[in-house]
């Protein structure tokens, strides 16, 4: 089976019933766009420790780089690793996305 098929009808589902799982979480379900049956997760697509780890690497490990090696202040070390933190969080959606499986 494909990442993001109905198991039901075969078809894919749409991203506007997968970001879902980004928002709130593994632990509901949704609905096919086109057969209309119930959908759970066959596992958790990207394991939660990851998406902890990558945070604190992507937004930690810069500020303190631009904190203590560039000498500028908390703020201004703030603003620039948010465009680094940006990336980050779409990346580990991106995955998410092309992750999910369904299960009947």
């Amino acid at each position: 089976m494909k990442n993001r098929e109905c198991p039901y009808c075969h078809k894919k589902v749409s991203l506007r019933k997968c970001i879902k799982y980004i928002i709130k979480g593994t632990k509901y379900s949704t609905t096919c766009n086109h057969c209309g049956q119930q959908l759970w997760l066959e596992k958790e697509p990207l394991p939660f420790m990851y998406c902890v780890s990558a945070g604190f690497f992507m937004m930690y490990l810069p500020m303190q780089f631009f904190l203590y090696y560039c000498n500028l202040g908390f703020i201004d070390s703030v603003l620039y690793c948010l465009p680094i933190a940006v990336v980050a969080e779409a990346i580990c959606s991106i995955v998410v996305l092309y992750k999910i499986y369904f299960r009947k």
